[in-house]
């Protein structure tokens, strides 16, 4: 029988050529698939993954209107022309609301591209794409579930540079255990919560920029407190989500 380890994939290197029909999603907590959720939170029109950080500053150059994720300088700005960097805490302080995002990054970027580049067959429309992290899990495992949709979903943890990452799998088995309907248990999220911080090493976070180290402490330890749902369609990712119908009912 099939199991939730089964549907792991450990590192994007691992994405297969050909990959069977499912919902696929890309995990990349620190700190690209956060970033994402947080810019769909903020009310983001539509997120393109590209290849290169230079083809955003292309996408902005034919659309002035699209916000351009890039590079960061050393004090933790956006270098140049770009208007952010992968944080999911700088990006609080853009208006992206209504407003086209292009961005990337060397691991859940990667991830993504290299399901965008398969070639299923028979019908490219058996795989969908998702962006999942800590922070939308639950979320995330809802819409899975309502779905009219008997095929499998595949954990994608992207890993980092060809390694597996300790951060994906947790966001992997956040959002998994959801799926299954076996939600976390609160001592389990304390676990995950003191060990998230210093996945990248206890020198990582205690030598951190305060930028990231809000990114780490606040921000991907934020388990299912989002509940944006980003899916691929037409080639860009949107919140498929009812969180912006169900506020403007509320305020009626």
């Amino acid at each position: 029988m099939e199991t939730l380890a089964s549907r792991v994939i450990e590192r994007c290197e691992e994405i297969p050529a050909d990959p069977a029909p499912g919902n696929y999603v890309v995990v990349d907590v620190i700190f690209f698939s956060t970033t994402v959720v947080e810019l769909f939170e903020n009310d983001a029109a539509s997120l393109r993954v590209v290849d290169e950080k230079p083809q955003t500053l292309e996408h902005k150059a034919e659309n002035p209107d699209v916000c351009a994720g890039g590079n960061r300088t050393e004090e933790y700005e956006a270098a140049g022309d770009y208007d952010f960097f992968n944080s999911p805490s700088f990006v609080q302080t853009l208006d992206v609301e209504d407003r086209p995002v292009a961005m990337t990054s060397t691991n859940g970027g990667r991830a993504i591209n290299a399901l965008l580049a398969t070639d299923p067959d028979p019908d490219p429309d058996d795989v969908d794409v998702f962006v999942g992290s800590t922070t939308n899990a639950a979320a995330l495992a809802r819409h899975l579930r309502a779905r009219d949709d008997d095929r499998p979903t595949y954990l994608v943890s992207s890993g980092t540079r060809g390694d597996v990452a300790t951060e994906d799998h947790i966001g992997a088995t956040l959002v998994g255990r959801h799926l299954e309907g076996h939600p976390p248990t609160e001592v389990e999220r304390e676990i995950f919560r003191q060990h998230l911080p210093t996945a990248k090493g206890e020198a990582y976070l205690a030598n951190a920029h305060p930028t990231r180290r809000r990114d780490l402490t606040e921000y991907i330890t934020a388990f299912s407190e989002r509940t944006a749902v980003p899916k691929l369609e037409d080639g860009a990712f949107v919140d498929v989500s009812d969180r912006l119908a169900t506020a403007a009912a509320a305020k009626n």
